[in-house]
């Protein structure tokens, strides 16, 4: 509307400047050619207060910097009439200025787009603000710090659930190691220290397999501020170790004299006894299972040889047997002139072997020997042995 009555107005100036030359070079009345156009310059300058203003929008330079912290302040100018916005949020103007704080949060350039409005007129500036090599240098020092408390923490979790010398002093190096302080890192760490022998103590238990050892490590445990169950489930299972152990110690003596007797006295009974205890043994037993075998061994063989004794010995009766019946056939066979009776050596008894050559009055030699009279052994042509007579 305003933009329509000016431009009627300034229509109106033309017309009266026309009839106002018109009036002064006929020289006709100037005043009603005067009062147009002075209304109508009057009406002009009252629609040209009438439009609305422009955005306006400067902001000095296309990019900044930040300080050392990432922060930047951008300033600018604007009129009275417009609204600066950044990213649809409203930006607080005073006196046709503005200024906006921001503060980057990495190493990357950030774009910022600032827009004057007034109505539906809309005037845009762009700036981007860099980081300084101040702010990057800062980055990059806290980065390393992140990652330096980063693996102080793992470390210390680490000598947490581990509480061993080596965990302690691997966590105590890098908590000292830190720019900063960490007030919470040195108090979990003090805590870590005081668990250490108990630790130990129990690895001690578990190592050696002692009742001594893990009565030590469950006084400790009772005092412990980490892991406390999971150690005291260790030391159990350790008791249940020894008490495993001394149980089948005790199996293995037992098997072990059953061998001795077995082997000292090799009966099938011993050795039935002996094998009984050996498979009474969680895990067996190489040694006793060996020696077993021997005593079995043992007994196969004297069996083997008792039978080949009684054999030879059957064989040697039979043969012996044989020979004197042989000699006594001969004997009644001859008929060899009467002697002068010798009453010396009748009825006397004296000792033969089966393959021997000699008759003896008693056992003097190994091998097999059965009575018989004087009389058969001569009649073998036996002749006294010379150690018995």
């Amino acid at each position: 509307m305003a933009v329509f009555i000016a431009l009627i107005s300034f229509l109106g100036i033309l017309i009266g400047g026309f009839l106002s030359l018109k009036a002064l070079f006929k020289k006709q009345p100037k005043q009603k050619a005067l009062l147009l156009t002075g209304a109508s310059f009057i009406v002009m300058i009252g629609a040209g207060f009438a439009l609305p203003a422009s955005p306006s929008i400067d902001i000095a330079g296309k990019s900044i910097e930040t300080n050392d912290q990432g922060t930047a302040t951008i300033e600018g100018k604007t009129n009275d009439e417009s609204e600066i916005t950044l990213g649809g949020e409203k930006v607080e103007t005073k006196n046709g200025t503005f200024s906006y704080k921001i503060t980057l949060k990495d190493d990357q350039s950030q774009k910022l787009t600032f827009v004057a409005s007034i109505g539906d007129k809309d005037k845009a500036e762009t700036i981007e603000v860099k980081p300084s090599k101040a702010f990057v240098a800062f980055l990059n020092e806290a980065k390393q710090d992140q990652e330096t408390v980063k693996k102080a923490e793992t470390a210390l979790v680490l000598a947490e659930n581990k509480p061993t010398q080596k965990n302690y002093n691997e966590a105590a190096t890098r908590i000292t190691s830190l720019t900063n302080e960490q007030k919470d890192f040195t108090r979990r760490l003090a805590i870590v220290k005081d668990n250490v022998p108990i630790y130990e103590a129990v690895e001690l238990a578990e190592t050696n397999q002692t009742k001594e050892h893990v009565d030590s490590a469950t006084a400790l445990v009772a005092k412990a501020t980490l892991n406390k169950d999971s150690l005291l489930k260790r030391l159990t299972t350790v008791q249940q170790k020894i008490t495993e152990k001394e149980k089948a110690e005790k199996q293995i003596a037992t098997a072990r004299e059953a061998v001795e007797k077995a082997e000292q006295e090799p009966t099938d009974d011993h050795y039935n006894q002996a094998i009984a205890r050996i498979k009474e043994l969680p895990n067996g037993n190489a040694e006793l299972t060996n020696r077993a075998n021997n005593v079995k061994q043992t007994l196969t063989n004297q069996k083997e040889e008792a039978k080949r004794v009684a054999e030879a010995q059957r064989r040697a009766e039979q043969e012996a047997q044989k020979t004197a019946e042989q000699a006594q056939a001969a004997a009644a066979a001859q008929t060899p002139e009467t002697p002068a009776p010798d009453t010396q050596g009748i009825g006397q008894t004296v000792l033969v072997t089966p393959t021997g050559s000699k008759y003896h009055n008693r056992k003097c030699g190994n091998g097999t020997y059965t009575p018989a009279t004087l009389e058969e052994a001569q009649a073998r042509g036996l002749t006294p042995c010379s150690k018995c007579f």
